[in-house]
């Protein structure tokens, strides 16, 4: 009997299971002791990683949203599904803290997709621990590093994409087609495209076996209950992307196709940072992402349930269409990571929880027997997985109990600081930077030019001329006329690097003054016409010191 019957499907494997989860055995208390453990140091990781470059795009285009036009005068550069997002919190919680805001909501994103895959795996095993091991190899690879920590659009996709599996699935579980559900796997699918454009490759292997499935019914009726519903339930959850689409075309290609393949290119080619260009550097960069971590424990748990079911039953047994699709799924994701270039790693992300789904569904073909043997291969994948994210995880805990340290606050502390100096000196009008998070917490105004922080500055000069008009910016030979035009009231440096070089340039030559705000980096530049400089100067020359000390606090 195989794990596809239903006596079988929802029993839990013996071996190291206990008999009673209701009792508090030695054995639940470890696992509810992991669980804590990874709860509470995945939390202090996520609030306490230092800022990120990406962030400053994605989340000054979440603040103004609606205020600006969201690609030509901000510059954004990926669909529209962030900033929605983003926009939609903000507007419900208050434009402050926005940072550490965008941070929790990555942490409910682990949150949901841990519960997403722990469900999808008790329903197809009916064993808790399958589905326990499911979430240790989640949090054992490349989305503990900046794809899964930042305010990004890295990860937000996969609970998604797990759902609209999940989803279509169950709406042909047993040859019965549901409509409804289907409609909710293509939002899904939809969500998930929205939020990240590489996650159109859902899109084929779902529309594909939309057409095949069930075998039963006849062509026609696939195509009205399955396909049909699919497509719409995508359309509607692409929606934010087709408006966009249909109201500003141009400008929409301009910023994501069109960058990525000129500017972004360009600049990057010229560029002496490490990064993989050529084909056989990408192989490098996805090998260190499928073939380690969270990747390598997915892979061999389906490489050795596959070859006991082969050996076991025959080949003809991975033929049952769940697995085939995960598989069909997983090679979209991981052909589709190796269009960007240049590539770097949570590019091949995509493919990863797609793994962990297929050696789900492979576990549940097995029989009793059959899963009596796996349970130590379950048990140690499951400790390995345990064992490589410990140190990072034991790292963070502490940061959980000093929210003083957290990234968002300490960024939002910033940010009252630059307000207050400003204030102080009497200092009014818009502030410079290519670090806008810090100047949006302490709800002083930017100039829109810079909104992408340095994504969009940064190539301008390598933009096609044809596509110029499309792009709202300037580069760092014509910074100095573009800020003369309406000089900023203040300058704010330090994030970026080279980058920064042609701002604090501009701030010297045009007499503005520095003052502290706190950091080892960071520096303010106000202009020399401020009200109160003179007297706020004399403040700081006499007690310099103090000041610094203050504002670090």
């Amino acid at each position: 009997m195989h794990g596809d019957s239903r006596a079988a499907l929802w029993r839990p494997s013996s071996g190291w299971v206990p008999k009673r989860w209701h009792a508090l055995t030695p054995a639940r208390f470890l696992i509810y002791a992991i669980l804590a453990f990874v709860l509470i140091g995945l939390f202090g990781r996520i609030v306490t990683f230092p800022l990120g470059h990406d962030e400053q795009i994605h989340v000054s285009a979440g603040r103004l949203l609606f205020q600006a036009p969201l690609y030509q005068a901000l510059g954004y550069n990926h669909l529209p599904g962030l900033p929605l997002l983003l926009h939609t919190l903000y507007a419900l919680t208050g434009d402050s803290y926005l940072l550490l805001k965008g941070r929790l909501l990555i942490f409910l994103c682990w949150i949901a997709t841990g519960l997403l895959l722990y469900r999808f795996a008790l329903r197809q095993t009916g064993d808790r621990h399958v589905a326990l091991v499911a979430l240790l190899v989640l949090v054992a690879g490349v989305l503990m590093g900046p794809a899964g920590m930042l305010v990004t659009n890295n990860f937000l996709p996969v609970p998604f994409a797990i759902l609209s599996f999940d989803l279509f699935l169950r709406g042909l579980d047993e040859g019965r087609v549901r409509p409804g559900l289907l409609f909710l796997s293509g939002l899904a699918m939809g969500f998930a495209a929205v939020l990240k454009v590489s996650y159109v490759f859902l899109g084929p292997p779902f529309a594909l076996a939309a057409l095949l499935l069930p075998r039963a019914l006849p062509f026609g009726e696939r195509v009205r209950q399955v396909f049909v519903p699919l497509i719409i339930g995508g359309l509607v959850g692409c929606s934010p992307a087709l408006v966009v689409l249909i109201s500003d075309p141009y400008g929409l290609f301009a910023h994501t196709v069109r960058y990525f393949s000129h500017g972004h290119l360009a600049y990057w080619e010229q560029s002496t940072a490490a990064k993989a260009m050529s084909f056989p550097e990408k192989i490098m960069v996805a090998e260190g992402v499928w073939l380690a971590g969270s990747g390598l424990l997915a892979l061999i748990l389906a490489g050795v349930f596959a070859g006991t079911l082969v050996r076991r039953a025959g080949a003809a047994i991975l033929a049952w269409w769940p697995i085939p699709l995960a598989a069909a799924l997983a090679a979209f994701g991981a052909l589709g990571a190796f269009v960007p270039t240049p590539a770097f790693p949570q590019y091949y992300e995509p493919p990863v929880p797609f793994f962990i789904l297929l050696f789900i569904l492979l576990y549940r073909r097995l029989d009793a027997e059959a899963r009596h043997w796996m349970a130590a291969v379950l048990g140690s994948v499951g400790a390995l997985a345990v064992i490589s994210v410990t140190p990072r995880l034991a790292a963070a805990v502490p940061g959980v109990a000093q929210p003083v340290r957290w990234t968002g606050m300490v960024t939002h502390e910033q940010g009252q600081q630059i307000r207050a100096v400003l204030d102080r000196a009497g200092a009014r009008g818009r502030v410079a930077t290519l670090s806008p998070i810090a100047v949006l917490e302490g709800g002083l105004p930017i100039y829109r030019e810079f909104a992408a922080g340095p994504f969009l500055y940064r190539v301008a000069q390598y933009l096609p001329a044809a596509d110029r008009p499309y792009f709202t910016t300037t580069t760092p030979h014509g910074l100095p006329a573009f800020l003369d035009a309406d000089p900023p009231a203040a300058i704010l440096v330090g994030e970026e690097g080279e980058l920064d070089a042609a701002f604090a340039s501009y701030a010297r030559l045009r007499g503005y003054r520095l003052l502290p705000i706190g950091g080892d980096e960071t520096r303010l530049f106000v202009r020399p016409d401020a009200d109160g400089l003179a007297l706020l100067e004399r403040g700081v020359s006499h007690n310099g010191a103090a000041l610094s000390e203050r504002t670090a606090d």
